[in-house]
């Protein structure tokens, strides 16, 4: 018996008994159907994240640690200094694909006096005036940030101008800062000088050393939207240096320690993960969000893999009414199957009759849930983007279904339908002919 024949006698079989073959087929239908959206929405998800990820500027910064990366280390859970000067900040500017790299000594002051008003505890960022304060992926990320740009725009200097080399005695003061000194119009403020002071606390019994006093200009004011607009001075490494070496009594603090704040700037989010490798090459701790992506691919992956199982298993529950619909038509056509037998039909014809209708009763359900599937998906991406559910934009998909899953779904469907028909169909081939003759 030719398949083409099968083919034509499955779908007659099926046509006759429309009740149950739309029943059965709408089990399937419906674990079809689950496939193909869950698989769909795990995809979904999984690209807005890594799009969003790649918006992320700051994704681009690798953070470089002036410590010692080494196994040894790590198991000990120990770190050793290391230092980073300017020569291995120029070796950091010149690998492959460093787009930028900002460096500075980061330190603090007990008190500084600001148009006549005395603040405590402030946050000192000695930054290296031959590289940028501010990084191209920093003003690009809040430029982006409508909500945090409203206000006070992106740029980072809202006031006055930024430090440059050779303004050594000159600082930014963060606009929180600024705030808390009780500053309305943040221009007024600019070209006056400032006094930071430092000290130690006084111990009994040992000699009070004597408080360090700074002056300095004040050049620009800093954005908020920035780390150096909150409660922080930027002055100049020398300054910050000069701070350090009160507190440490080392005379020469830049040449001994270096800097302890270094951000490596790369130029597209693809170059991150071999620029991290390379410093790490050099014996540098890095912290990059390389990890974390990796992370969250791994994450979404094993979503994606789950909710795909999910219609899987509803898949799997459908089979059963498979089963017992083959069961019923081994039974309907027990008679047929004896005259069949009788004209010279082998095991071989009877099998492959009822597994081909097992396997149409597959590929209807399949074709029908798959179908259902991209409508339902259009559907809910645009009510999404209609909406606005989510922060879901246009372009977006929160139903992401590949051509290739509806495809691997309608197979595996047809598959899991055969497999399922395979017992009713083996038992009706081992039919004894005389016996299905006398059937009634």
């Amino acid at each position: 018996m030719k398949f083409s024949d099968c083919l034509k006698m499955a779908f007659s079989d099926l046509g006759r008994r429309k009740i149950r073959t739309v029943l059965t087929s709408f089990g399937i239908a419906i674990g079809a159907m689950l496939v193909v959206l869950m698989s769909g929405f795990g995809q979904g998800i999984q690209k807005i994240a890594m799009d969003q990820i790649k918006q992320m500027d700051t994704m681009r910064i690798i953070q470089v640690k002036p410590e010692q990366n080494s196994s040894k280390n790590s198991k000990q859970n120990k770190s050793e200094f290391k230092k980073i000067d300017n020569t291995v900040l120029d070796k950091f500017k010149g690998m492959k694909n460093v787009e930028e790299v900002s460096a500075s000594i980061d330190t603090q002051i007990q008190e500084v006096f600001i148009n006549g008003k005395e603040i405590s505890e402030v946050n000192v960022k000695g930054s290296n005036l031959e590289l940028p304060i501010f990084l191209n992926s920093q003003q690009n990320e809040i430029k982006l940030d409508k909500k945090k740009s409203k206000k006070y725009g992106y740029k980072p200097i809202i006031a006055g101008e930024v430090i440059k080399q050779g303004d050594e005695d000159s600082v930014l003061l963060g606009q929180g800062l600024a705030d808390k000194a009780g500053i309305k119009d943040y221009k007024s403020i600019i070209g006056k000088n400032i006094e930071m002071r430092v000290y130690l606390p006084s111990i009994p019994g040992l000699p009070e050393k004597e408080p360090l006093i700074i002056n300095a200009k004040v050049s620009g004011v800093v954005n908020k939207n920035y780390d150096n607009g909150k409660n922080v001075i930027t002055a100049s490494s020398k300054t910050a240096a000069k701070i350090q070496q009160y507190y440490t009594e080392e005379e020469n603090y830049m040449e001994e320690k270096g800097y302890n704040n270094i951000s490596v700037e790369v130029n597209t989010t693809e170059g991150v993960e071999g620029v991290d490798s390379s410093i790490k090459k050099m014996g540098y701790v890095t912290n990059s969000q390389v990890e974390s992506t990796k992370t969250l691919k791994t994450m979404m992956t094993i979503i994606k893999a789950l909710l795909t199982a999910a219609g899987i298993v509803v898949l799997l529950v459908a089979s059963i009414g498979v089963i017992n619909t083959m069961t019923m038509a081994v039974y309907e056509k027990t008679k047929s199957i004896g005259i069949m037998k009788a004209q010279g039909a082998s095991r071989n014809n009877i099998s492959r009759m009822f597994t081909v209708q097992a396997g149409s009763l597959g590929f209807i359900g399949g074709l029908f849930g798959g179908i259902t599937a991209l409508v339902l998906g259009f559907v809910i991406n645009r009510i999404v983007v209609v909406y606005n559910i989510g922060g879901i934009q246009p372009g977006m998909k929160i139903i992401d279904v590949n051509i290739s899953v509806f495809v691997f779904t309608l197979l595996f469907t047809i598959l899991v339908s055969v497999a399922a028909g395979m017992v009713p169909a083996r038992r009706a081939s081992k039919l004894n002919p005389v016996d299905s003759l006398r059937n009634e």
